[in-house]
């Protein structure tokens, strides 16, 4: 029932402020303090009055950047959508009138104010509630629309876009929680609890010998088979066709119009008797043969090449294949087809993007020899290692089984069709989805801390690229960056001086533990620049390379000389990363472990230590300078204001390599450059990245033309990818960069916007173009011996998690695995510096902290738990330190 000033609001006001979303777009008041809402049910008037609309006033209210129907999408419907999900999980449903928050301009917030909260007591009532606020949503939509001269249908369809998001990957409690029948029920999605964890289970053993074959070629690719029929693809109009010709056959109606049939039988006969009972059609047609039936089926089941163009791409597989081949791994189509069939299912998996992963078709002949040509197949891939099949026939996957002990091999049973189970079966799955990672919040997921089961917390990715996000799946919630707060000049200050004399004060800890217990300087330094808080990589980077290294200043008393490639220039290009191209608190917190450092080296041997910051914001890409000179500038500034300037010195690493006796003339680069430029477009001729790109890859990286020790085309290739300049269209910095990003390989599937497959096929040419630069200039790096910037009697630093042998691996952030100038500073639960992607901040709801003068771009992001009052809180000031591994 409707709850008084009582327990229910108090409940609500208490899930609210305990929720790490909720607070961001809602708020439960008592009705006399609602003032400042302005209710759904008022923003439409008592009638359309087309002009004098209070709805239009509203629109007119929205910052520039915003397009009227994106500005109603983003701070009122999601709001509301959100907030009602959030109470839904927790058993509660908004009632009454909802309004939302605005300012004093009439302009929206992003907050919905709620008077009244009711229990979720029964289906029916989630449907009314559900019903009711989907009206009102639909009517203020379609009231904007009609104003704006929006598509009636494009309204609808964005309103059906929000829901899709904010309803998809719920928990299976949560999913649950909206039983009945209201008008999100369609959209209602969740992924199997052990469907997740096989699929994240198969990912992790693909990334693991992954790794293996980096460190060591000889080791074989890691290889997932995967069957078609009824497991990748799904054949439900073939079925229902064939279902629907066996019924007029045998006069069975329901048979004739499958498409109302509440389930779908498999391809092998032992799923066509779970059909069957399913169904209840024996019950009703007991004089039928119904094996006969199943004969009938089987025989009237197409496999003629427009039959086989309808089948259906099974959920989440796209993803999958992808997520594989990042990790090192690739994928094999693994199918009962026939070879007659093989160009129809090329074409089919083209349209998919997904025609360049190899198909192995089989010989006509009996079923039962089929599970030995899958066999054979994968036995006859030399140098792959199969860590995952999944196949829907029970016999084929007992074959599997005993061919590859080792393999983790899967039932599918996809979804709307009655699989052939076994008992042998550990691991079954009905499709290829995975929840994204960060887990979404407010959906219902729960994490267990120490044994105890926890609602989801905003957490970082710990992604180390940006190509591992599933991005496109992200909420961004725009209304984050109006909660954000702004930094006095003092409080500023104030958190640079704390962190950096906290560093500090650990560096000459560190140093002095050291210098009791070891014998000998270099090795003393050795044991200080390979501890955990800098690297800890010895294997690189072993005693007798820092006793190259480092011998000649130790004896000369000088400080020891370090090397570094960077700080190039913030990667805003997109947005995705970084919201804007000034350094954040990630560099000052580089530069704290530097001074670290240099403390726990002046402790061992009294100069320190000198570190030479080569430069290269246009070395190998081309900048315009007023892409990277704001970033410089600042960064200047930080090293006076942190106190490295004394240890650190930027130089241009063209300018560095000018003055250095060893390497060669900077005139001879143009030439240079053009050579190998040259060398790379006529190993590639031919080939068009536009076109099916996946396989132009794999073809490209086939013919190859580097030399050895540089990068390989096709792994710079997929970095620079997420490296380029996309323009923004305004309104959420990350919509336009998320659409193209979503799958930026994809260029056929016509469900995508054409300006959207555009707009991804320009950014493949332009990538395409910009690696080959990229690497032209490696190579003429090589040519004019830059080698000679990092020679002998200095310490390289490298920033790769596996660096080459004899360079010093030096990890800026502990528990990161992204550079300060590829990310957005963040602070962890522990109030440690980090550095995340932009996007996935913003989905984990983390709010910006600005520097003084305010935004767009965060200096850094906070958990909302972190604000008091809408401030930051001022013990925290002095908290913010670096993670000490």
């Amino acid at each position: 029932m409707v709850y008084g000033p009582g327990r229910l609001r108090q409940r609500a006001r208490e899930l609210i402020a305990r929720d790490a979303l909720l607070p961001l777009h809602c708020q439960v008041v008592p009705p006399d303090e609602a003032a400042e809402a302005v209710l759904l049910r008022d923003l439409l008037g008592e009638q359309f009055r087309g002009e004098a609309l209070p709805v239009k006033r509203f629109l007119e209210s929205r910052p520039d950047s915003w397009a009227e129907l994106d500005y109603l999408l983003e701070f009122v419907v999601r709001p509301v959508v959100v907030t009602f999900r959030g109470l839904l999980v927790a058993g509660l449903l908004p009632a009454g009138d909802i309004g939302v928050e605005a300012d004093a301009e009439l302009g929206a917030t992003g907050r919905v104010l709620l008077t009244e909260v009711i229990t979720a007591e029964s289906e029916p009532a989630v449907s009314r509630a559900v019903s009711a606020v989907h009206q009102q949503l639909v009517d203020l939509v379609l009231a904007a629309a009609e104003i704006t001269g929006v598509e009636q249908q494009r309204a609808l369809s964005a309103v059906d876009d929000v829901l899709t998001q904010e309803l998809r990957y719920l928990s299976e409690d949560a999913a649950a929680a909206f039983a009945g029948e209201h008008p999100w029920r369609p959209f209602v999605h969740c992924v199997a609890a052990q469907q997740d964890e096989l699929v994240r289970h198969v990912l992790q053993l693909v990334r693991e010998a992954g790794a293996r074959r980096r460190r060591d070629e000889r080791s074989p690719q890691p290889l997932v088979a995967v069957d078609l029929d009824f497991c990748a693809l799904h054949p439900r109009r073939r079925v229902r066709e064939a279902l629907s010709a066996v019924g007029k056959r045998y006069d069975v109606d329901e048979l004739v119009d499958a498409a109302s049939l509440p389930v779908l039988p498999g391809l092998y006969q032992a799923a066509w008797r779970p059909f069957l009972e399913r169904t209840g059609l024996p019950a009703r047609h007991p004089g039928l043969d119904w094996d006969a039936c199943y004969a009938e089926f089987r025989g009237a089941l197409s496999w003629q090449r427009t039959a086989l163009l309808t089948d259906e791409v099974a959920p989440g597989l796209v993803r999958f294949v992808r997520d594989v081949e990042h990790a090192g791994g690739r994928v094999v189509w693994l199918t009962g087809r026939r070879h007659r069939m093989r160009d129809a299912t090329e074409e089919l998996l083209a349209r998919c993007g997904l025609g360049h992963v190899p198909l192995h078709t089989t010989d006509d002949g009996p079923v039962a020899g089929i599970a030995d040509q899958k066999v054979a197949a994968l036995r006859g891939m030399a140098g792959h290692e199969l860590i995952a099949a999944f196949d829907d026939s029970a016999a084929n996957r007992r074959a599997l089984r005993a061919a590859f002990p080792d393999a983790v091999v899967v039932a599918v049973g996809a979804p709307g069709f009655t699989a052939q189970d076994s008992v042998e079966d550990t691991w079954r799955v009905a499709t290829f989805e995975s929840v994204p990672h960060p887990l979404p919040l407010g959906r219902g997921h729960v994490v267990h801390v120490a044994g105890e089961p926890r609602a989801a917390e905003p957490r970082l990715s710990h992604a180390t690229s940006i190509a591992q996000l599933r991005v496109g799946e992200f909420s961004t919630h725009p209304a984050v960056w109006r909660r954000g707060v702004e930094l006095t000049a003092e409080q500023q200050r104030r958190i640079v001086k704390s962190l950096c004399g906290n560093a500090i004060e650990r560096g000459r800890q560190l140093g002095r533990r050291v210098r009791a217990g070891t014998e000998g300087v270099v090795r003393a330094l050795w044991r200080v620049i390979t501890a955990k808080p800098f690297g800890a990589a010895r294997s690189a980077y072993p005693p007798e390379a820092a006793e190259s290294d480092m011998r000649a200043a130790v004896e000369a008393n000088l400080p020891v000389p370090l090397v570094m490639l960077g700080p190039p220039t913030k990667q805003d290009g997109s947005r995705l990363k970084a919201l804007g191209g000034l350094p954040d608190l990630a560099e000052v917190a580089m530069l704290a472990r530097l001074l670290q450092l240099d403390a726990a080296i002046r402790q061992i041997h009294p100069p320190g230590i000198r570190v030479t910051a080569l430069a290269d914001p246009s070395h190998f890409r081309f900048r315009a300078p007023g892409r990277y000179q704001g970033y410089h500038e600042a960064f200047a500034d930080l090293l006076d204001s942190t106190g490295a300037r004394d240890i650190v010195v930027v130089r241009d690493i063209d300018d560095a390599a000018d003055e250095h006796p060893d390497c060669g003339d900077r005139a001879q680069r143009p030439a240079l450059l053009d050579e190998h430029r040259a060398r790379y477009t006529a190993a590639f001729e031919g080939l068009d990245i536009r076109r099916d790109p996946l396989a132009v890859l794999a073809e490209a990286d086939a013919r190859d033309p580097g030399h050895p020790g540089q990068p390989r085309f096709v792994e710079l290739f997929r970095s620079v990818l997420h490296a380029v300049d996309v323009p923004h269209r305004g309104g959420d910095p990350f919509a336009w960069s998320q659409q193209i990003y979503a799958d930026p390989y994809e260029l056929s599937d016509r469900t995508v916007p054409a300006e959207v497959r555009a707009a991804r096929a320009d950014l493949l040419d332009l990538t395409w173009r910009e690696t080959i630069t990229y690497l032209a200039n490696k190579h003429v790096d090589a040519d004019l011996n830059y080698g000679a910037l990092w020679g002998r009697d200095r310490v390289r630093m490298s920033f790769s998690i596996r660096p080459t042998p004899g360079r010093f691996r030096f990890i800026p952030l502990g528990g990161s695995g992204v550079m300060p100038w590829h990310g957005t500073a963040v602070l962890n639960a522990h109030h440690e510096v980090s550095v995340d992607y932009a996007i996935s901040l913003a989905h984990q709801a983390f709010v910006p902290i600005y520097r003084p003068g305010g935004g767009p771009q965060p200096w850094f992001m906070v958990p909302l738990r972190d604000l008091s009052a809408g401030h930051l809180d001022p013990e925290l000031h002095q908290r913010i330190t670096i993670r000490n591994r």
